[in-house]
């Protein structure tokens, strides 16, 4: 009897190259390739996945879309002028993009029409993030301001001048809290003031973020370490300090299903680097002891992003590749092209031509 599937990793690398792959667990973890694509013309630079979902976004311009139940590609979003920087599911219905052309994209996944395209920030959009409740937006942008968003009108609720230039925005999970964070630095908001309640000085560049729980924070950066946080109002504190990888980590995301982890006080986290390594760690929310390492890939690839996708009642019985594909190999080996749609081939002469699917969608922000 195959063991059953816990969750999908999907991860992005600058060889251009989407990675997706399948989480057995029985005595232990075991990671299986489910499929390679290669629909960018540019590095992947932010991807997300929801529970039918992902996406990704590219230097290219482009959003490219799969239906993870099915295992079939839907096609390509064309709406922005600049790579996609941050992308961002509210549950199973909607999304939003961001660019570096200043402008976000509101997407009704249904039919994937462009439901709103909003001028943001007068530079680039660095960051977008949700509310658990799906009723507002954070967006981050080049021109040091971070702005709420009234999704309900569609429209800005209100901005805050930044000192500097916010690289990321999340909200905790239960939306109590926000984070801003530029540089080194990390400013902790609460949703009832918008004022800061604690900063934290990480003494290292921050490449990721991800909240663990409600008041646990992980972040990685340059060296390859990851720092584990305990937030307090007024005070936040370092609780773990750890080498997770050899070079620098640049995607971090802890599962979100507490259904889905092996003991009531663990979370698995999963993190990417450049050094070409996807791991899954268990953390212990009680005692933040140092994280035991679970299962470990060499994907060969640059990676430049990761999404986690919990399947727990799915089992491994779905066609799976063989581990280590090599980047060179541009077949695809387990998504099938959806008939209804037409897919972008990858070639250099169709970044002039290629307006095709989603052309009558594009709107003025």
């Amino acid at each position: 009897m195959a063991a059953p599937t816990c969750m999908e990793l999907y991860a992005g690398c600058y060889e251009r190259t989407t990675l997706g792959y399948v989480v057995n667990e029985n005595a232990k973890f075991v990671i299986k390739a489910k499929f390679t694509d290669n629909s960018h013309i540019g590095y992947v630079k932010t991807l997300a996945a929801s529970e039918s979902f992902l996406a990704t976004g590219s230097t290219d311009e482009t959003i490219h879309l799969y239906n993870l139940v099915t295992n079939r590609e839907l096609g390509t979003l064309l709406q922005h002028n600049g790579s996609i920087t941050s992308i961002c599911f509210h549950g199973d219905s909607h999304m939003i993009s961001g660019s570096a052309d200043g402008t976000i994209g509101i997407w009704h996944t249904a039919s994937w029409e462009l439901m709103k395209s909003l001028r943001a920030h007068k530079g680039g959009v660095n960051s977008v993030a949700i509310h658990p409740s799906g009723k507002l937006a954070l967006t981050a942008g080049q021109d040091k301001s971070l702005r709420t968003w009234n999704l309900v009108k569609g429209r800005v609720a209100y901005t805050t001048n930044i000192k500097q230039v916010a690289d990321f925005v999340s909200w905790s999970p239960d939306g109590e809290l926000y984070i801003v964070v530029g540089d080194s630095i990390i400013n902790v908001y609460t949703i009832t003031t918008a004022t800061i309640t604690s900063s934290i000085d990480c003494q290292r560049k921050i490449l990721a973020v991800s909240f663990v729980t409600n008041r646990i924070l992980a972040v990685g950066g340059e060296g390859g370490n990851i720092q584990l946080f305990e937030l307090s109002e007024g005070k936040s504190t370092c609780r773990c300090d750890f080498k997770a990888h050899e070079n620098r980590v640049k995607g971090i995301q802890c599962t979100s299903d507490r259904s889905s982890q092996p003991e009531e006080n663990c979370r698995w986290l999963v993190t990417v680097s450049s050094d070409s390594h996807l791991k899954i760690w268990s953390v212990n929310v009680e005692t933040l002891d140092e994280p035991t390492l679970l299962a470990d890939v060499n994907t060969t690839a640059r990676l430049t992003c990761v999404g986690v996708r919990p399947v727990l009642s799915q089992s491994a019985d779905s066609p799976v590749g063989k581990p280590g594909v090599p980047m060179t190999d541009k077949s695809r080996e387990s998504l099938e092209e959806d008939s209804t749609l037409t897919k972008r081939k990858n070639t250099g002469a169709e970044q002039d031509s290629r307006k095709k699917k989603f052309k009558a969608r594009k709107q003025r922000p």
